[in-house]
């Protein structure tokens, strides 16, 4: 077995969120409203929410009208703007109790990406994967290898998931091989794999996306959060070994501020 991370000869499925049969493309655009207002704080027009999301402006009135309809979101007919109405008030306070009112996630993933450059990501686990709910990305024209909010990694075999197996104890981590069908052979370098991958505290390996790009990836700690989660990076593979050790340090110490020390 190679070391922590890089999944060898294992098989890292990737799928895309447009390439998933049972995505409602209208129920995500309505969701990524929503959050584009979490994002802004403040009042939105229509035309602002087709450019900031790069709708046609035909589907964002569309959709604007059916959450106006649902009590979803206000109109304000003076401003011509939108906003979300109060019966998202629970639903609000709810994510803020789960996750903390500072943004502390989102605020880990602009710092890191400010001081990195590189693609960085946050994962959590979904059935037999690891799915990307949120990063940052930069912005390479024409490159459609590159990651995206929604998309799923295998959790065997990928950087990411290699990190989330380390939290958790051998019973766990052989149910998951067996509902993945992971031959007996590999069981146990799987096992040995996550106890390195716990001491080290990362796990590291070529990225599920392309060969040529290396991944980084830790445990992020369990306080504060409802869910399991990954904090990764990723970049051209020669960028990512020769700054291995520094760019360990910078996670671990953006961590321990948005966070608190480890365990």
């Amino acid at each position: 077995m190679p070391r922590p991370g890089s999944g060898g000869h294992l098989t890292v499925r990737v799928k895309r969120p447009a390439e998933r049969r049972s995505s409602s493309r209208s129920a995500t655009r309505a969701l990524d409203m929503l959050e584009l207002f979490g994002r802004v704080h403040r009042p939105l027009r229509a035309i602002e929410i087709s450019r900031s999301l790069e709708m046609h402006s035909s589907t964002t009135n569309q959709l604007l009208k059916t959450m106006v309809d649902s009590a979803h979101l206000v109109f304000d007919a003076r401003a011509k703007t939108y906003l979300p109405s109060p019966r998202l008030a629970e639903f609000s306070a709810w994510i803020i109790e789960s996750y903390g009112a500072d943004g502390r996630l989102r605020n880990l993933i602009e710092e890191l990406h400010q001081q990195t450059g590189l693609v960085v990501t946050v994962t959590t686990p979904n059935d037999l994967f690891m799915q990307i709910v949120d990063a940052e990305i930069p912005t390479i024209p024409g490159d459609e290898r590159l990651p995206e909010r929604g998309l799923q990694v295998s959790i065997i075999g990928s950087a990411i998931g290699s990190a989330y197996l380390s939290t958790l104890d051998d019973e766990d981590i052989l149910r998951l091989a067996h509902r993945a069908r992971i031959g007996e052979e590999d069981l146990q370098p799987l096992v040995e794999m996550a106890h390195r991958i716990r001491d080290e505290g990362y796990a590291d390996g070529p990225a599920a996306m392309d060969e040529r790009t290396w991944s980084l990836a830790m445990p992020l700690p369990a306080q504060g959060l409802r869910v399991p989660a990954v904090l990764g990076l990723a970049g051209p593979s020669r960028v990512l070994k020769a700054r291995l050790g520094e760019l360990h340090g910078l996670m671990h110490a953006a961590i321990a501020r948005w966070f608190g020390p480890a365990d």
